[in-house]
């Protein structure tokens, strides 16, 4: 007999950018993150520990999010959890329900400090994509 204990990992999609997480979301805002508080041996969560942030909005880009709202994610990076920092400021890319005072975001959300700007919304030019064309200033008439 062989035994073998369950595999998980994070995998995100390849090849996806900005523009799809935008896309995919539910919520997207900037916001500074206030606390961190673990919750451990949730039995309504697929995963048992999480770390939940109080967030204060500093701006909305996708949705009606409240001025202060909690954002939770696994405690684990196979989970696709990830860390954030007190007192730091984050352009969230979020899913739930808004209303419940609760969203969550992972790793593979596109969740990012928000030094980096707001969100790219615009898929960059792919193969498939023919940019257009302006006529040639030397054709004659």
């Amino acid at each position: 007999m062989v035994f073998t204990g369950t595999a998980s990992a994070c995998s995100c999609i390849p090849g996806e950018g900005e523009p799809q997480r935008y896309a995919r979301a539910g919520y997207v805002f900037a916001g500074v993150v206030l606390s961190e508080k673990l919750e451990t041996n949730k039995p309504d969560t697929p995963y048992d520990d999480q770390y939940r942030y109080t967030v204060k909005v500093a701006k909305e880009y996708k949705g009606d999010v409240p001025r202060r709202v909690d954002v939770v994610t696994a405690t684990n990076g196979a989970m696709c959890g990830t860390r954030l920092t007190v007192n730091t400021k984050y352009l969230l890319f979020t899913h739930g329900d808004v209303a419940s005072g609760t969203v969550s975001t992972h790793m593979c959300s596109g969740t990012r400090l928000a030094s980096g700007g707001p969100p790219n919304t615009v898929p960059s030019p792919t193969s498939t994509t023919t940019p257009p064309t302006t006529p040639c200033a030397t054709a004659a008439p």
